[in-house]
């Protein structure tokens, strides 16, 4: 029950922040001489999906196009103006929000919270001829049939490798892997690039699915210790439950929340629990700063996820500046091809659009990576890091062997 008074305490703190979330910019005003362009954005502002990564993401995105300003583009003043739509993490969401944004506030470009709502969006943009920046996608839902289509945010194809990588030359005692993964898009774009690694290094691998929105991970724990898995991929939330029942190997996660699920059991954490991807505890001291000066601002701790995830204004600002235009309507297919071939500086490093091995067209941003260990008390270690090319390269070797 602990682990859940975080979360309500977070959902009444960030709720408290939803006024005035509805259609608009956040009060930016035009300045004369300086072109809008318009960014869309579909995500959900409700219960605790919108008070733990809706809300903190949306004002992320705010504070970060604040402190962007005015950019130029091929010798123009240019500036965003963001518009956010209620999505419901869902397909009716996504086909709601991604007809209001185009229809009603004729965005240039748009971005999508979760994957049932991106993949419903995208049939709009599509015929918009229009890009969307999705999330929740594996890399096999991009491909050349879906050319208006990327994915900044994380891509679990790429998150795991260098984890991998290092542990069959580190830890070749690992043997036995078990992944819990929900029934659902999102869920598969983790379980299904594990199970390539696993099978690539040799590594015996059970995925366990689960209900999308399970909560009670009790029952789901016990079945997990009946496969005596050296390593387990499964909800933070779980971790409680499967040291109850005397789990004694390793967890590995796509960034690791201190409040989300509770304050965890640090003493059992130590050595045994490892983050992956460009996390917030990673070597990267522009986002560190970003986070102290949020929670300054707004009073309250970003999480990994909503830190991430602003890059999308970022990344996308670099490729129009490299682009050398903004015309998304006259100029798209130079844009998107700028995207494909350029590489972008970012607060977790240079970093490129790429997985053509994965989907032959690529379109997944493929950044920095860092595994950290917990080494104490709030006390992230790190244990190595690669470039955005080294991850590009390692999954290349990996997914080009099938």
């Amino acid at each position: 029950m602990n682990k859940w008074l975080s979360v309500v305490a977070i959902v009444v703190l960030c709720l408290t922040l939803v006024i005035g979330v509805a259609c608009g910019g956040g009060g930016e005003e035009e300045e004369e001489g300086v072109t809008e362009i318009k960014f869309g954005f579909g995500l959900s502002f409700m219960g605790a999906v919108g008070a733990v990564i809706g809300v903190p993401a949306r004002d992320a995105w705010k504070m970060t196009n604040e402190e962007m300003g005015i950019f130029e583009v091929g010798g123009k003043p240019y500036r965003w103006k963001l518009i956010f739509e209620e999505n419901q993490f869902n397909t009716p969401g996504g086909v709601a929000s991604a007809s209001k944004l185009i229809f009603e506030h004729d965005v240039d470009i748009m971005w999508q919270f979760g994957s049932d709502a991106s993949m419903a969006a995208y049939e709009f943009c599509h015929d918009a001829e229009m890009i969307l920046d999705a999330s929740g996608l594996a890399s096999y839902n991009l491909g050349p049939e879906r050319p208006y289509l990327f994915q900044v945010a994380l891509t679990a194809d790429f998150l795991y490798p260098h984890y991998f990588d290092w542990l069959s030359r580190e830890h070749p005692e690992v043997q036995r892997v078990v992944v819990v993964a929900t029934e659902d898009l999102m869920g598969r774009s983790i379980a299904y690039p594990i199970e390539t690694l696993c099978e690539y290094y040799g590594l015996e691998e059970t995925t366990i699915w689960v209900p999308t929105g399970t909560v009670e991970y009790f029952p789901i724990a016990t079945k997990v210790m009946t496969y005596d898995p050296d390593l387990v991929v499964i909800s933070q939330s779980a971790f409680d439950e499967m040291w109850d029942l005397g789990y004694e190997g390793w967890f590995v996660t796509m960034g690791f929340e201190e409040t989300l699920y509770g304050t965890p059991d640090w003493d059992k954490c130590i050595g045994n629990v490892f983050e992956v991807g460009p996390h917030m505890h990673g070597p990267w001291p522009e986002v560190a700063d970003f986070r102290e000066r949020f929670q300054e601002r707004f009073g309250y701790e970003l999480g990994t996820w909503p830190t991430y995830t602003r890059q999308v204004l970022m990344v996308w600002t670099e490729v129009l500046k490299k682009a050398g235009t903004a015309d998304f309507e006259n100029d798209i297919d130079k844009i998107i091809e700028t995207a494909e071939t350029e590489l972008f500086d970012t607060p977790y490093g240079p970093c490129l659009f790429g997985g053509e091995v994965v989907n032959e067209i690529g379109h997944i941003l493929v950044t920095e990576d860092a595994i950290n260990v917990i080494a104490g008390p709030s006390d992230y270690q790190l244990v190595e890091h690669i470039t955005a090319e080294e991850n590009q390269a390692l999954a290349q070797m990996i997914y080009g062997s099938e």
